[in-house]
């Protein structure tokens, strides 16, 4: 605990002028100071704020402003990292909220309790533009033309996580071809970044060295803009005491080599031997097989 100890002049906050209306005549016609009228305040703190005349200053609801000394303090914090919060289940208010208040605004009121996590929802916010094509080589199959140019399939779903998020091809023909990246795989049409990488118009810029690029012309658009149903969700938080002060999780990067000597060979003709057509490269064993 630290005592701030701080000194204050009461001068400034004294009242040191006499109005007029508290000036009078005496018996012997000289002016001197009715001490016994209201607007009197010389050498005092009044306990409402007046002005010069003595009067009171009111608010626009005509009430008084109470006179207030006050005492500037300044605070420093040093910001200690908690470290990684933790969502945790729990159980709701048993009388959930159906209507939305009026004008309600989580930045203002916060969490409400009983709201379901359809009330923090928000209008949709489209943004769209232009960029490179950097992102078509990740949609593309693992396949080759007989000229040796990539193959586009629909709907092939390159994903890291395939069972929960789409990433491939939506249509492709001779001008143009339009992808996914990051839908979610209930609603893929609704969710995630639409690129258009056209085949026939191309881009010139610079980079930051001056050297000239060009690339096919892609449009993006995303209509994931604002809180919904796939971004929102209501949990309690808590705070593990194994977890304080850890910031990140643990990283483990591990490189491994297995030296398999002569049967690597073989087991590479075994692998061949699953391929029965050529739409099997992106099928077999999950889409990640390597010759």
């Amino acid at each position: 605990m630290e005592y701030i100890r701080k000194k204050i002049n009461l001068e400034n906050y004294t009242v040191r002028n006499i109005p007029k209306s508290v000036l009078v005549k005496n018996s012997e016609g000289k002016t001197v100071i009715d001490e016994s009228n209201p607007k009197y305040y010389y050498g005092k703190i009044p306990n409402y704020k007046i002005d010069s005349e003595g009067n009171f200053i009111l608010t626009p609801l005509g009430q008084k402003i109470v006179n207030t000394i006050d005492v500037s303090l300044f605070f420093t914090q040093d910001i200690d990292d908690m470290g990684i919060f933790t969502d945790e289940p729990f159980v709701p208010k048993s009388t959930t909220l159906s209507i939305k208040p009026d004008n309600f605004n989580s930045f203002t009121y916060g969490r409400l309790a009983g709201a379901p996590d359809s009330f923090y929802y928000t209008n949709s916010v489209t943004v769209s533009g232009y960029t490179d094509n950097s992102l078509l080589k990740q949609v593309k199959s693992y396949r080759k033309d007989s000229q040796g140019n990539d193959i586009y399939v629909p709907n092939l779903n390159v994903s890291n996580n395939p069972k929960s998020d789409f990433s491939g091809v939506i249509s492709e023909n001779n001008l143009q071809t339009v992808y996914k990246i990051g839908s979610n795989i209930s609603d893929i049409l609704n969710t995630g970044v639409e690129f258009t990488t056209f085949k026939n118009q191309f881009t010139k810029t610079v980079d930051e060295y001056g050297k000239d690029l060009s690339f096919n012309t892609t449009k993006f658009l995303s209509k994931n803009g604002g809180w919904n149903q796939y971004n929102t969700s209501l949990s309690a938080t808590l705070k593990k005491e194994e977890y304080l002060g850890i910031v990140f999780k643990p990283e483990v990067d591990s490189a491994v080599f297995i030296n398999r000597g002569i049967e690597d060979i073989f087991e590479r003709h075994g692998i061949l031997s699953e391929i029965k057509t050529s739409n099997d490269i992106d099928t077999n064993r999950g889409g990640f097989i390597r010759i």
